[in-house]
């Protein structure tokens, strides 16, 4: 399996979220080499279902008018270098399927519907 990343530590996110919140720059976050979908369709699930929690949070929280909603959300899920599980791997995954808010909230089915 190819190494996937990058791996990041809480640290360097909350500097990186620092830096900007305290009105020195902005600091872009790294894109997500990801394989999840290939390589472990469960994951794969979970991170979607993330998504669809993230998105749904954002539309209940934020305001929207007749236009939409007045924000959008990116975000990028990585590997937690520090973390003994990713010691010594050669294969890590973060999530890189979809990372946005959509338009509209999604709608929920019946419970095991799909």
């Amino acid at each position: 399996m190819p190494k996937i990343g990058p791996a990041r530590t809480v640290k360097e996110l909350q500097k990186s979220a620092e830096h900007t919140h305290t009105g020195r720059g902005r600091r872009g976050l790294p894109g997500v080499k990801t394989d999840s979908l290939t390589v472990d369709r469960k994951a794969h699930a979970q991170n979607r279902e993330l998504g669809e929690r993230i998105n749904d949070a954002l539309h209940a929280t934020k305001k929207k008018d007749k236009a939409g909603p007045l924000f959008v959300l990116g975000w990028r899920m990585y590997p937690h270098k520090d973390h003994p599980y990713w010691q010594g791997k050669v294969h890590s995954c973060g999530c890189g399927c979809g990372c946005s808010s959509r338009h509209k909230p999604r709608r929920r089915g019946k419970k095991g519907s799909g």
